[in-house]
C-alpha cells in the first residue's frame, strides 16, 4: 500500500505540461475577414510582443495589425493596433512563420511581411496584397427604398513570390519572366531546370511551390 502513495505523491509532484490560457486559442475572424489568431513578434530592438496576430498564409504591407488583448464574446470588435513593419523582424502564429521584408526602391515595392510557404535549402515566401475596392451609393432610392450600394475592384488582389538561400538575399520572381528566372535559380538541378525552362505541364508559374519542394527533396537525398 505504501508504493502506491508514495508514486501518486510523486505524480502530483511532478510538473504539468505548459498549457496555453483558454483565451489564447481562440481564432477570431475581424470585419474585413482577416482571422487573428495568438503567437509572438520578434522585433528588431530584440524585444518580443506575444499578441493576437493574423493567421494565415498572405503576408502584409506596410504595418502589422495586431490585438494585444480580444474583446469578449458578444462585445463589438475594436480596430486593431499596428506595428509598422520596420520595427518587425519576424512573427509565428499557429507555426506560420512571416518575415518583414524591407522597402525597396529597385523593386518599387513597400516593407512587406512575407508568409514562408515552403522552408528548405530554398525558401519560398509570399505576399498577397489584397484587391482595391471602392463603394457608391447607385441611382436615387424611389418611394424611400433604400439607395443600393455597388462594389468595383479598381485593381485584383496580386501575387508576389520570393525566393531566397540561406545567407542570401530574398529575389523577387516575375511571373512574365518565372521559366528563365527560376530555372536560373535551381540551376543545380539540370533536369529540374529543363523542364521549367521548356514551359512543361506541372512546370509553370501556378505550380511554383510544389516545384521548390520537389527541388528541395531531391537536394536532400
Amino acid at each position: 500500500m505504501v508504493l502506491p502513495v508514495i508514486l501518486y505523491v510523486a505524480a502530483l509532484a511532478r510538473p504539468l505540461p505548459p498549457q496555453a490560457p483558454a483565451d489564447t486559442l481562440r481564432l477570431v475572424v475581424a470585419a474585413d475577414g482577416t482571422a487573428f489568431a495568438w503567437g509572438v513578434v520578434q522585433l528588431r530592438d530584440g524585444t518580443r510582443l506575444r499578441a493576437y496576430l493574423p493567421a494565415g498564409a498572405t503576408g502584409a504591407e506596410f504595418t502589422l495589425p495586431y490585438y494585444p488583448a480580444l474583446p469578449g464574446p458578444g462585445a463589438p470588435g475594436p480596430k486593431p493596433k499596428r506595428l509598422p513593419l520596420s520595427k518587425v523582424q519576424w512573427l509565428l502564429v499557429r507555426g506560420q512563420y512571416s518575415e518583414a521584408l524591407p522597402a525597396s526602391r529597385a523593386q518599387r515595392t513597400p516593407a512587406r511581411l512575407a508568409a514562408r510557404l515552403v522552408a528548405g535549402p530554398v525558401e519560398l515566401l509570399v505576399v498577397k496584397s489584397p484587391p482595391l475596392r471602392v463603394s457608391f451609393l447607385g441611382s436615387v432610392p424611389v418611394l424611400s427604398a433604400p439607395a443600393s450600394a455597388t462594389t468595383t475592384e479598381l485593381v485584383p488582389e496580386a501575387v508576389s513570390y520570393y525566393l531566397r538561400r540561406p545567407g542570401q538575399p530574398v529575389v523577387l520572381l516575375d511571373a512574365a519572366a518565372f521559366a528563365s528566372q527560376v530555372a536560373t535559380f535551381l540551376a543545380d538541378d539540370a533536369e529540374l531546370a529543363r523542364r521549367i525552362r521548356a514551359g512543361q505541364a506541372g512546370y509553370r508559374w501556378a505550380e511554383l511551390p510544389s516545384l521548390v519542394r520537389q527541388y528541395n527533396q531531391r537536394q536532400s537525398r
